[in-house]
């Protein structure tokens, strides 16, 4: 039967072992080979091969894209009032 001592010092290790990679993966991510916790991914990845198979399947997603991103450059333009003429 293992004693509190050593329980202790197990437990420890592991705490010690959790924080160990959590400083090797934020290191890690910090040359950007992964996402941990400080940076969040920028879309991209499967998203956007699934939106590339919705537009196959259906033609009219491409036409509501393009809508939708000249709606975002119109809106971004300065003296815009948001409202189609």
């Amino acid at each position: 039967m293992p004693s509190w001592l050593e329980i202790s010092l197990i437990l420890l290790a592991i705490v010690i072992a959790f924080f160990a990679l959590d400083r090797l993966f934020l290191w890690m991510e910090r040359r950007g080979w992964i996402y941990w916790r400080k940076i969040k991914p920028k879309g991209g990845g499967i998203a956007a091969g699934l939106s590339a198979f919705h537009q196959l399947i259906e033609p009219q997603v491409r036409e509501i894209r393009e809508e939708q991103a000249g709606r975002r450059i119109d809106a971004e333009r300065p003296g815009a009032t948001g409202k189609d003429s």
